[in-house]
């Protein structure tokens, strides 16, 4: 069975598909799924990995770490992937071009990145002349960024924006200074914050320490905090969300304007959760 379903605005929650299925006596099956950020957005992904939920529902869940969305995108199609707890833009627009993604599920319904620069940087208009950094072409950081220029009144032209890869890259490049900013997400802010620039707890808070690779209590607490509140309960995914990610899709490619996002929306697998009393049990278990 194809499998060529693409989570996320923020961010899917593969877990809340995953649930449903039912355990039997046979061989657990193998799939293979990808989270694209080191950013508490992904935590519940993590958290059903280490606490072998997927096998408890007869899934042997091979995870691991795509950067950027195209890249995402170019292993889902390609196969590499089933599933991909990422932005949905970048599935969006491939949707647009023909491809079989779909928006199965959406945590998170709203933007959370900010743009972190050196120290000596202290106005928008400061930024003309100036590199900055994001993932990778076409990718949400990439997208964010250049709207986030276009709405403060810099064009693109009068300055340079590079390609730098993930969070590690683009803040050793903040340090280094071969870039003078970089769109960062959430409160990967603190974490930049604590370098000099600008800009079930105990369970769940092992888990981030392991997947973020960050051992600061308060850097750690806050992912927690936060996201413990972002991350909505039931993830349906809708077609408000969609279209404003086109709307966004729209500013780097004009083609998609207008587009119809209906087809890219996948509510199936949620809507049977809550039919089934799910998300209620789910909420009485563990509410925040």
């Amino acid at each position: 069975m194809a499998r060529d379903l693409l989570n996320g605005m923020t961010f899917v929650l593969v877990l809340h598909c995953m649930v449903a299925t039912t355990a039997s006596a046979a061989a657990l099956e193998k799939i293979n799924a990808s989270y694209g950020a080191i950013s508490g957005s992904m935590a519940q992904t993590w958290v059903a990995k280490e606490a072998k939920l997927f096998e408890k529902h007869g899934l042997d869940l091979n995870l691991v770490y795509i950067s950027g969305g195209p890249r995402s995108i170019m292993s889902l199609i390609g196969g590499s992937v089933e599933f991909v707890n990422h932005s949905g833009m970048p599935a969006l627009e491939a949707y647009q071009r023909g491809a079989d993604t779909a928006l199965i599920a959406s945590p998170m319904n709203h933007l959370e990145h900010s743009l972190v620069v050196q120290k000596h940087i202290t106005s928008v208009e400061q930024l003309r002349g100036k590199v900055l950094g994001m993932s990778t072409v076409g990718s949400l950081t990439d997208i964010l960024l250049r709207e986030g220029l276009r709405l403060n009144g810099i064009a693109e032209k009068d300055l340079t924006i590079l390609s730098v890869g993930d969070l590690g890259a683009r803040l050793s490049s903040l340090q280094t200074g071969r870039i003078h900013g970089a769109i960062i997400a959430g409160v990967q802010t603190m974490t930049a914050n604590k370098l000099g620039f600008r800009t079930k707890p105990d369970y769940a808070l092992s888990v981030l320490k392991k997947y973020v690779a960050n051992q600061d209590p308060e850097v750690l607490s806050n992912i927690y905090n936060l996201y413990k509140e972002r991350l909505m309960t039931k993830p349906t995914p809708t077609a408000s969300v969609a279209k404003t990610m086109l709307y966004l899709l729209s500013r780097s490619s004009p083609q998609v304007s207008g587009a119809n996002p209906e087809g890219f929306i996948e509510a199936r697998y949620v809507n049977e959760l809550e039919s089934s009393g799910f998300f209620d049990e789910m909420n009485r278990q563990y509410g925040k």
